[in-house]
């Protein structure tokens, strides 16, 4: 049979499963607080590199946390820290990335990270999640 020394030494297949599964996929950035939907994952995946892509070939000088902060000044269209569906599409359209996500998908964000009866999100939130 197996000698004891054998058996406290070698881990189980459950234990290097779970030991592989915490270092191997961590969550993205604010995204696993939440436990989003997979399409609300997707969702802000996209919005996020969207925002890097055009912060990589426009903001190449600064802080990625300056140009987020001034993107989402533009899109906080009543200053007043909440940033609706409408303040997104006009940043998205502002920055030529209009087509590369839908409205849809923008209130997905909203409804599952913002308030979804208003449809609107808190910029600070947003700035986390991006």
């Amino acid at each position: 049979m197996f000698s004891s020394k054998l058996l406290t030494k070698t881990p189980t297949m459950a234990t290097r499963a779970i030991a592989i599964s915490k270092v191997a996929a961590p969550a993205p950035r604010g995204v696993a607080q939440r436990h989003l939907s997979t399409s609300g994952a997707i969702a802000v995946e996209k919005l996020r590199d969207v925002i890097d892509a055009y912060r990589r070939e426009n903001y190449v000088h600064e802080l990625p946390s300056r140009c987020k902060k001034d993107m989402l000044a533009v899109a906080d269209k009543n200053k007043d820290g909440r940033i609706p569906v409408e303040g997104i599409e006009t940043l998205l359209r502002n920055i030529g990335a209009s087509d590369c996500m839908s409205r849809a998908e923008i209130e997905t964000i909203l409804s599952e990270e913002g308030e979804s009866h208003a449809k609107v999100i808190e910029r600070d939130h947003l700035m986390n999640l991006i």
